[in-house]
């Protein structure tokens, strides 16, 4: 079964079951209907005949009517489970094909001025984070940022590429984690504030004084009311509600700031809950996994302290209901015992939270990974090497291209302060081949699968310089950002020459004798650090420094293919200088005469 056919096979599935159970709830929904009607003829109906079987029928629909609602809000939780595993395997085969806009694309985390990320398209539409995400959470989104952002050392990558091994065939339980919390506007939430709350003092200091006060109050409250009920004068009670009311008022500034922090994040939560209780049931083998999982094994576990929280701030919201919040505060200062209940959960898990979210992001990120290597089962998980610098990849291409039409290529530079200069035409594939190896290369320092056969790979930073444009925001032309651009990559190359550099087009701003004599410095000096660098160009003079660097230059260049002077690309690598003259012959073909 091709993977094609695997997504559909599921997605065939799960809508028969969501059907089958919306006809379910169509039935109970008629039963629910008949039962309501029941509870009020069956009453008039036997009423005449006997009060207890009019009670008693009534009660009995009573009972059904509770049963169905109960039954129709379970059925309608599973179909819209099902529902959800249907759109998370549609926006798989369309992923399968290219098209991966249905999932989040982490525009908030471009960067213009990160070593790499802008010029590799890690971030935004049609990016490799888009690709890759499969989070339901922001902590989880963030998390896969930051582990694109910047390479993890090599015995964190290994022990995630064994936690990606592990959870690539898990498929079921790796939707059913998806399916709770992607499709929840809420799951997307910045639990921000939230968090912010943790870290600060208590807002309520003298906690049993207020326990004891609240609780006289209330039983003196309770005792008045019984007793105006039985007669005595309304004034007393009405003394008493205001006694109430300057004593809430007393403590609400502490419960508002409370309440801003905490608001409308139970849902949230709830999300949060759910996803680590499939965490906490589920048995791991890998170490990675093993150590992560524990991190939710507290007394109590983690999920069950969650869903309190959740339930803790979910009463505090009622207080946005007036017509429920004023009886309540009046009665009980429900408001007050609940910002006390929030305030103990705290003290016993501040420290615990964000452990705990930090732990729930990594399952995500790495079934995420794990994700993107069973949809792509001809991807390797790439071997890590010491020393500077290794890179060897067998049947490489570029991760975001489909399969259909990605053109694979083998590179191999091995040792340090080796230039390899890259020639060819526009359109030939100069650019696609220096973004091939830096999203491999930022992939397998994440211990995410590379887009290769075979990928072998020093641990390093990749630093590029591809995409320079002007800012009339910075009032800097582009000339000037890819002079401070490289100017950057020359300070970094000074402090630690173990880099891998991309640069694309050096000095394209300026004119063509300013561009070969600074290009040829930059590459001096480059090779003089022993520096790694992939140089794409169309000036072939910088292909002779081969002469001038020997053992330091490698010359490689994408050939245009004439047939019957039409022109094709092949994309494919191969040493040497470019010699074709596909300019000229395009200049023919619109009719300047060359």
């Amino acid at each position: 079964m091709t993977l094609i056919e695997f997504y559909q096979d599921k997605v065939d599935r799960y809508r028969q079951n969501a059907e089958h159970l919306q006809h379910k709830e169509d039935r109970l929904s008629m039963g629910r209907l008949v039962t309501f009607v029941l509870i009020f003829v069956l009453f008039f109906a036997l009423n005449s005949l006997s009060v207890t079987w009019a009670v008693t029928a009534s009660l009995a629909c009573v009972i059904a009517f509770g049963f169905l609602i109960k039954q129709y809000a379970k059925t309608e939780k599973l179909k819209e489970f099902y529902n959800h595993l249907v759109e998370i395997n549609t926006l798989e085969l369309k992923s399968l094909s290219g098209e991966s806009s249905g999932f989040a694309d982490g525009h908030e985390y471009v960067d213009r001025d990160h070593p790499n990320s802008y010029d590799l398209d890690l971030f935004g539409h049609a990016s490799v984070f888009q690709f890759i995400n499969r989070t339901n959470s922001q902590p989880g989104a963030h998390m896969l940022a930051q582990w694109l952002i910047a390479p993890a050392n090599p015995a964190e990558i290994k022990e995630r590429q064994r936690a990606v091994e592990e959870l690539k065939p898990e498929i079921d339980w790796r939707q059913k984690l998806m399916t709770t919390g992607y499709f929840s506007r809420r799951s997307l939430d910045n639990p921000g504030e939230l968090l912010s709350w943790m870290r600060r003092e208590n807002e309520f200091l003298n906690i049993n004084r207020l326990k004891y006060i609240t609780l006289a109050l209330s039983i003196l409250t309770i005792v008045l009311t019984f007793l105006v009920i039985a007669g005595t004068p309304p004034a007393v009670l009405l003394l008493v509600f205001v006694l109430n009311f300057l004593f809430y008022f007393s403590q609400s500034r502490k419960i508002n700031r409370l309440h801003q922090q905490v608001s409308k994040s139970a849902d949230l939560l709830q999300t949060y809950a759910v996803l680590i209780s499939l965490i906490e049931a589920k048995e791991f083998r890998t170490q990675k996994l093993i150590s992560l999982q524990q991190i939710f094994r507290s007394q109590p576990a983690a999920s069950t302290a969650i869903k309190r929280l959740s339930q803790l701030v979910n009463r505090l919201d009622t207080r946005l209901n007036v017509m429920v919040s004023v009886p309540l505060n009046l009665y009980f200062f429900w408001d007050i015992h609940v910002s006390l209940a929030l305030e103990k959960w705290k003290k016993q898990h501040a420290a615990d939270i964000e452990p705990w979210l930090d732990a729930m992001a990594e399952f995500e990120v790495l079934t995420s990974l794990a994700n993107m290597a069973f949809n792509n089962p001809a991807w390797v998980l790439p071997e890590i090497v010491p020393g500077y610098f290794t890179l060897k990849a067998e049947n490489t291409g570029h991760p975001l291209i489909p399969e259909s039409r990605r053109i694979l290529n083998d590179i191999e530079i091995i040792e340090g302060g080796k230039i390899v200069v890259v020639t060819g035409s526009n359109m030939s594939g100069k650019s696609t081949f220096l973004r091939t190896c830096g999203v491999n290369a930022v992939l397998a320092m994440a211990g995410a699968p590379v887009c290769a056969s075979s990928f072998k790979i020093s641990h390093v930073q990749v630093y590029s310089s591809m995409r320079i444009s002007d800012s009339l925001e910075d009032n800097t032309s582009s000339f000037y950002a890819e002079l401070k651009r490289l100017a950057a990559i020359i300070r970094q190359s000074e402090q630690d020459p173990k880099v891998f550099l991309l640069l694309d087009e050096i000095l394209r701003g300026t004119n063509s004798n300013d561009r070969f004599t600074g290009s040829v410095a930059l590459i001096k000096q480059l090779a003089g650090y022993g520096t790694v660098a992939v140089v794409a160009t169309h000036d072939l003079k910088l292909a002779e420094l081969e002469k001038d660097l020997p053992g330091k230059i490698d010359n490689y260049h994408f050939d245009v293919k004439v047939d019957d002077e039409e022109l094709y690309f092949d994309y494919k690598l191969t040493p040497g200088v470019c010699t074709s003259l596909n300019a000229s012959i395009l200049m023919k073909k619109m009719g300047i005469r060359v």
